[in-house]
């Protein structure tokens, strides 16, 4: 009786005797193992770098971690003066730990969008530069408003907002 052709296709059948063949399968199940345990040391890998920022945020949260401003930098305005940004941003450089700069970036971000000349203003922490360890630079990123009613006309000054109104009708 004919085998049938999954035998016959299958070259383990075709040359049972064949040693070199199954080194070669014997080679792929070996890789396989490879790439499990690959698989596994990276989540593992995974798993100690989420502990670690697990255990660094529980820090900064709870502890007093000392932290110095080495730079605010101010980008999105064209308009308005950095002047009068500097000026809101004041309280971010007296921060010295953690919990103070996420508290004074919070005010900050606040006090810059009560005055209502910004569409948006983000404040993003970076590392300060490497050979000043212990360090941070703000970065103030600011979008001014555009009202569809008064012109592009306007100049934001320190402590005041001086605003040429003009209408389209």
């Amino acid at each position: 009786m004919a085998e049938p052709e999954s035998d016959i296709s299958d070259p383990v059948v075709q040359n049972p005797n064949n040693e070199e063949e199954e080194d070669v399968y014997e080679q792929s199940d070996d890789d396989e193992d490879e790439d499990e345990d690959e698989d596994e040391d990276l989540e593992s890998q995974k798993a100690k770098l989420r502990n670690r920022f697990q255990n660094f945020f529980r820090r900064i949260q709870h502890e007093s971690v000392p932290i110095r401003v080495h730079d605010v930098v101010i980008k999105g305005n064209t308009k308005t003066k950095d002047t009068l940004i500097e000026a809101e941003t004041a309280s971010l450089k007296d921060a010295s730990t953690f919990k103070e700069l996420f508290a004074a970036s919070s005010d900050v971000n606040f006090r810059l969008q009560a005055l209502e000349i910004f569409d948006s203003v983000k404040i993003t922490l970076d590392s300060g530069p490497p050979e000043l360890p212990g360090t941070a630079n703000v970065i103030v990123d600011v979008v001014e408003t555009k009202s569809p009613l008064l012109g592009e006309i306007g100049v934001f000054n320190k402590g005041e907002v001086y605003i040429l109104n003009v209408f389209f009708f």
